[in-house]
């Protein structure tokens, strides 16, 4: 249950230029096409407690953005989704600038061996100081600029670490929750297992001969023989439940014990060779082996829900002025998509889903 509930920070925040400086810009090319239009908006797209938000930083910030979606993700985005995106980056610009704000007023410093200690780390990415520099010098940032950028980010973080640490769990609370989650923290039955995948069943009978004589640990035989996503890892799935993986491969993996290897076990992906490295039972948890976990739960929720009401608080009593907003693109968009489509077209325009999908499974998994 926590996993499933622990799925994304909801920060209305983004941390930007700085630690994204090395970013390639790919992708933005397809946005010129109406940067005509937008270099009419004027200088200062917004306001925030009279510091103004400038075209020129926003469009930075902007690129940064795009730079990190894929070339399919891009080429599947239409303009309404686009204007949709502009405005979100500048809502997120208009945030940062009130968090910094609020950590000057609360007269929060960053010492300079911390900044150059963000500096080294970011130079440690790169093979040379020459290398480094020539990306800066490419991205047109001096190092005098990047220092500031990262101090910003430093203030930034500090005021949020700051408002997260005055979140305190009673035993009360946990109490209740465990009360109330019982069920779901019931853990059922685990197998930590590792596996060999290959193409053919005779290659699959080879591995396993090599096993058996014990000349080759197995996970070393998985790196050097797999040729699932897991390989790498030496094979290793981590612990699955029932029902993460496909039928075939569970009824095998849950049937071996620790230390056991399996015959060949076809599926739909190929030829696999198991081994159960762990097994664990079915077990309700006591309240007492629950507390840390559900303190972790409960002080990572706070802490979300801490840092959005900080920010709304932030804009309630701020004095913010948007003088665009990219949205009032979308009628002109509209527009001319009907004069394009045929009158008896049914077709509605769809947004794009800006989420980020790039986690791999095993494809021995179910989903």
């Amino acid at each position: 249950m926590m996993r499933t509930i622990r799925k994304k920070m909801k920060f209305i925040l983004i941390l930007m230029a700085a630690f994204f400086i090395i970013s390639f810009f790919y992708g933005f090319g397809k946005y010129k096409s109406n940067q005509g239009q937008t270099q009419n908006i004027g200088n200062n797209l917004a306001d925030v407690n009279g510091i103004p938000i400038t075209y020129n930083h926003w469009l930075k910030t902007f690129q940064n953005t795009v730079s990190r979606y894929d070339n399919d993700t891009l080429s599947n985005m239409d303009q309404l989704a686009i204007n949709a995106l502009k405005n979100n980056v500048l809502k997120q610009m208009i945030n940062s600038e009130l968090l910094l704000q609020q950590a000057s007023n609360d007269k929060i410093t960053i010492p300079g061996d911390e900044i150059n200690s963000e500096i080294d780390k970011i130079k440690n990415n790169f093979g040379s100081e020459e290398e480094f520099d020539s990306i800066l010098k490419a991205n047109n940032i001096t190092l005098s600029q990047l220092k500031e950028d990262i101090e910003r980010n430093l203030m930034i973080n500090r005021l949020l670490e700051n408002t997260k640490n005055k979140i305190v769990i009673s035993d009360e609370e946990l109490k209740k929750y465990f009360d109330e989650n019982e069920k779901s923290l019931f853990e059922p039955e685990k197998v930590h297992a590792r596996h060999i995948l290959v193409e053919t069943e005779k290659e699959a009978m080879e591995i396993i001969s090599q096993l058996q004589e014990g000349i080759i640990d197995f996970a070393e035989l998985a790196k050097e023989k797999s040729t699932g996503p897991s390989s790498e890892n030496g094979g290793d799935l981590g612990f699955f439940t029932r029902g993460q993986m496909v039928k075939e491969f569970e009824e095998i993996a849950f049937a071996l014990q620790p230390g056991e290897i399996s015959e060949v076990v076809k599926t739909q992906f190929g030829f696999h060779i198991i081994k159960c490295e762990e097994r664990k039972d079915e077990y309700q948890p006591t309240f007492e082996e629950s507390k840390d976990k559900i303190n972790d739960f409960l002080k990572y929720q706070k802490e979300n829900e801490a840092v959005s009401e900080l920010i709304t608080l932030l804009n309630d009593n701020a004095d913010i002025v948007i003088n665009y907003d990219f949205e009032s693109e979308n009628e002109e968009v509209t527009t001319s998509q009907e004069e394009i489509q045929p009158e008896d077209s049914t077709e509605a325009s769809e947004t794009a889903d800006f989420e980020d999908n790039s986690e791999s499974a095993d494809p021995t998994t179910t989903k």
